[in-house]
């Protein structure tokens, strides 16, 4: 009996293992590059996602914009977005590489919290690219 539980935590421990090692989000879904990027499909509609364009990439954030066209995108900068207020929504979001991002990309981004600032602020659980620039 004690070989026989000793032995499931020994294969649980092992599953667990090779989750984080692959990289699996909280659903168990491969996750792709960082840790935050999935293929799986997020509802724009879901409290707490966000769909919106990159339009400015810092050392470790990107800022995303919603209710934007991607030409908009391409040409707009986190100083227009403070002084005109062009756009919807935007926030930077913390994120694990920058290097998985591009201006122009269109994002669907789920959060847990919002800093109210302007643009908010706030950390990426999960990141689905729609769309390339």
């Amino acid at each position: 009996m004690l070989i026989r539980m000793g032995l499931l935590a020994l294969v649980a421990l092992v599953v667990f293992v090779f989750l984080v090692g692959c990289g699996a989000d909280q659903n168990g879904s491969r996750v792709e590059g960082s840790t935050e990027i999935t293929a799986r499909e997020l509802d724009p509609g879901e409290s707490g996602i966000q769909e919106g364009y990159v339009i400015d990439i810092s050392d470790s954030r990107i800022l995303v914009v919603s209710e934007i066209t991607r030409k908009e995108a391409l040409h707009l900068t986190a100083k227009n977005i403070l002084e005109e207020s062009t756009g919807g929504d935007a926030v930077w979001y913390s994120v694990e590489d920058t290097a998985y991002y591009e201006v122009g990309q269109l994002l669907r981004v789920k959060s847990d919290f919002m800093l109210e600032s302007y643009p908010a602020q706030s950390e990426a659980i999960l990141v689905q690219i729609v769309d390339e620039p």
